[in-house]
């Protein structure tokens, strides 16, 4: 175990939370997804898989959990999100895994771990399906931004031998997940159709809080949350070139491709990870 300071999820001191909320501090043999084999890292409070998105999918897949098993790609903007928002903190702490997306997690944790350390991205855990759907993936609901994505993604993996009817869509309107009355309905839908896997394409933080509010009447689907992964996946959008994502610079890449809607995002909020990561601890647990 190998401790390297505190990297927690403390609130500024103006925020006006309780104390007993300003950190996501669990212990480890409580954590949601510990029993995961494989070896893992202990993050801002939270605990995260470190092994390949191929084992971190069968382990989940495995699992015989009575609601969704949600499985979650921490970046450095979902770590000061996290660090202000409870609901997404609370979301995140009973995610049946978590995984490290952004590189300067990636970084972090092999600077604690001194090993192999993944990265596993979106596009990583919708790869684990693509090529051939496994058992657990044969019944299929996209939760999508626009529903030409939502389609093409279907055909293709309808190509790849799932059965007419086996995936089903729905784009949900701006604000869905304040709407109580739609949020009932597809809610009802993804159980209807008897989902096995569930891909939240709609953005962060909204697609993994909505998956933890509705997780009693969702049945037990594996959830991806994976943003624009999906988008990616259907065709209409590009990811960035691999030196990029191995330097830790792909964030530059998808600025570009959005600058009005990702500019606060990248050139103010994220900002906060320096003091957020400066004050906070590592974990890490073998494996």
């Amino acid at each position: 175990m190998r401790d390297l300071g505190r990297i927690g999820l403390d609130l500024e001191a103006t925020d006006t939370l309780p104390r007993e909320v300003r950190a996501v501090r669990l212990p480890a043999s409580l954590l949601p997804g510990s029993a995961l084999p494989g070896a893992s890292v202990e993050l801002f409070g939270l605990r995260f898989q470190t092994s390949s998105a191929e084992s971190i999918v069968a382990a989940v897949a495995a699992r015989r959990d009575d609601g969704p098993r949600m499985i979650v790609t921490a970046n450095v903007d979902h770590i000061v999100q996290l660090n202000a928002d409870p609901a997404f903190r609370s979301a995140y702490s009973r995610a049946a895994a978590r995984t490290l997306d952004g590189m300067p997690l990636v970084w972090l944790a092999r600077a604690a771990c001194r090993r192999p350390v993944h990265r596993v991205t979106g596009h990583d855990l919708l790869g684990c399906v693509l090529a051939d759907p496994p058992p657990f993936a044969r019944r299929i609901f996209l939760v999508s931004a626009r529903q030409d994505a939502a389609d093409a993604l279907a055909a293709r993996l309808r190509a790849k031998g799932l059965p007419e009817g086996a995936v089903a869509s729905a784009v949900p309107p701006f604000g869905f997940e304040s709407d109580r009355d739609y949020s009932r309905d597809l809610a009802a839908r993804i159980r209807a159709h008897g989902t096995t896997l569930l891909v939240m394409g709609v953005g962060a933080p909204k697609s993994e809080i909505w998956i933890d509010r509705h997780r009693s009447v969702l049945g037990n689907p594996v959830v991806f949350c994976i943003g624009d992964a999906l988008n990616v996946a259907a065709g209409y959008l590009t990811r960035a070139p691999g030196l990029m994502q191995r330097l830790g610079l792909e964030w530059i890449f998808r600025f570009l491709q959005a600058p009005r809607r990702l500019f606060r995002r990248y050139f103010v909020k994220s900002w906060r990870f320096i003091g957020i990561a400066a004050r906070g601890r590592i974990v890490d647990h073998g494996g």
